[in-house]
């Protein structure tokens, strides 16, 4: 999941529009002599300053790899950096239709070219030569993994972990996995995982075909979560390898603990536990934690002297209480396999 797209996030649901993703590509910069089993799909909203170091790491893979980015409607110049890359392929939406719809545009492309893997990397993640190389070795020797990550890293201090995957509280709330534990203390072990972090994850393209794409529903944020329990459902597998390595901008594409930020974490939080945890700990906690937002974490906010961030717990209560009323009537009648928007093929 990355922070780079949260320009105008919705209160509501959105999904894009479909003539808005059939558009034509504005531009492709095509890489020769490389095989079509691997794809890397780069989302971009006005990441300019971070996508040449971020393509420099691609470039330098040890594992071919054909890499698309896709721009959320960027105006800061991204596509002059993309176009002095030629071996990257640059595809425009010509507007911010959030991370999760725009990676589904990318990951559709690779299916539809045959692609065995698909990968996703932020702007802001740098990654080792040998990421790829060990993540796919992982995954061909573990065939019941459709979904693979890493280890990443602070680039502001590499000694210092950012996440070692994603585990979920007893509240249903994401949590990077060895946050800002001490690389030299990290004692957790290659193997299963509850989910991936987005920041930088391989996908086996077999998976996303039975348990489809992100949720565009999410915009930014959980998306991963969401994708990786849907994943679980249907017994397709993640894994953690210590040995894939990236460095990670945290904060860098958009700024950590932003109002914005906020509202999409705590509206997309209530989402996905109303998605996937048990129907009777969601009858009692959505409410509450909604409430929790309103009449506590809000007033605090105010008391700081921090009204943006006080309106957008005010705004995550509400939203999320939509998408909990959203989720819940197709639970009870049957969900379907995929979420609107997430099909793995148009």
């Amino acid at each position: 999941m990355v922070a780079a797209n949260l320009h105008r996030p919705p209160g509501g649901v959105h999904y894009p529009e479909p003539a808005l993703l059939d558009r034509p590509i504005s531009a492709c910069y095509p890489r020769g002599h490389v095989s079509p089993d691997t794809w890397i799909v780069v989302v971009n909203w006005n990441g300019a300053h971070l996508l040449g170091p971020c393509l420099a790491s691609l470039s330098r893979l040890e594992r071919p790899a054909h890499v698309v980015v896709v721009d959320n409607g960027s105006t800061d110049g991204s596509r002059e950096v993309v176009a002095a890359s030629p071996a990257v392929e640059w595809v425009a939406l010509g507007e911010n239709v959030g991370f999760a719809a725009a990676n589904n545009v990318g990951m559709r492309r690779a299916l539809a070219e045959g692609a065995t893997w698909v990968a996703i990397v932020n702007t802001d993640v740098q990654l080792e030569p040998d990421w790829l190389d060990e993540l796919v070795a992982a995954g061909e020797s573990h065939p019941e993994v459709g979904i693979l990550g890493g280890l990443l890293l602070f680039a502001d201090d590499p000694a210092v972990v950012n996440s070692t995957g994603i585990v979920l509280d007893r509240f249903g709330r994401a949590r990077d996995r060895d946050f800002e534990v001490p690389l030299a203390r990290v004692a957790t072990r290659d193997g299963p995982v509850l989910a991936v972090s987005g920041g930088a994850a391989l996908y086996r393209a077999a998976s996303l075909r039975r348990a489809g794409l992100f949720d565009p529903a999410y915009f930014a944020y959980y998306e991963d979560v969401d994708l990786s329990l849907r994943a679980a459902a249907l017994g397709i597998g993640a894994w953690y390898v210590s040995a894939a390595r990236g460095l990670h901008g945290f904060g860098r594409s958009f700024g950590r603990g932003s109002p914005r930020q906020r509202f999409l974490l705590a509206r997309n939080h209530l989402r996905a536990m109303a998605t996937h945890l048990p129907l009777p700990r969601v009858l009692a906690l959505a409410p509450a934690l909604a409430a929790l937002r309103a009449t506590v974490k809000a007033p605090l906010e105010l008391v700081r002297g921090r009204p943006a961030h006080a309106a957008a717990h005010v705004r995550a209560a509400g939203a999320g209480m939509l998408a909990v009323l959203e989720v819940l009537p197709r639970r009870l009648l049957g969900r379907p396999h995929w979420p609107r928007g997430a099909e793995p093929a148009e």
